[in-house]
């Protein structure tokens, strides 16, 4: 091969092996598996938001307060992010007083004191408004390790905003 063939493969190996790359970081920074029951177990993509709204189905790493438990019981892979839906913002109602979880009132769900193998789970018995800066999380799946068990979720502990991609 002459050496302007030879430069010309290199080069276009090169951009080739460079996109390549990129598109698999991008991908890997955005590409989420969900195998927890709490959510419909598949593939979602991530999108950063600014201020997550009630609703939105939000990612974010175990909250500090539950790490030790979460990698002791084995619920998740180190480094795994949590997928769950916003069900109250800065300034909402939020009660999980005796068992119940209710938001404004409404009844959204049980507070666990159990896991599904009987051990028991953290948990406080609060009633208040939540704080600007802060959401709270809980999936309808009755056995959720959501805000419930942890808490309110800061803001700036949210990775983003997920979407469904492929649900199995």
């Amino acid at each position: 091969m002459n050496p302007r063939k030879l430069f010309r493969w290199y080069v276009h190996t090169f951009a080739v092996t460079a996109l390549a790359a990129s598109g698999v970081s991008i991908l890997a920074s955005h590409l989420i598996y969900n195998a927890t029951p709490s959510m419909p177990v598949g593939f979602y993509w991530l999108s950063p938001a600014r201020e997550p709204t009630r609703g939105a189905v939000v990612a974010f790493p175990v909250p500090t307060n539950v790490e030790g438990l979460v990698r002791e019981r084995r619920y998740l892979p180190e480094n795994a992010l949590l997928l769950k839906p916003v069900v109250a913002v800065a300034g909402d109602e939020v009660c999980t007083r005796n068992g119940v979880l209710n938001v404004h009132g409404a009844f959204l769900g049980y507070v666990l004191d159990r896991d599904s193998a009987a051990r028991a789970l953290p948990h406080s018995d609060l009633c208040g408004t939540l704080p600007e800066g802060e959401v709270f999380v809980a999936s309808a799946h009755p056995q959720s390790f959501d805000s419930r068990t942890f808490g309110s979720v800061p803001v700036g502990a949210v990775r983003g905003v997920v979407r469904s991609l492929w649900i199995f």
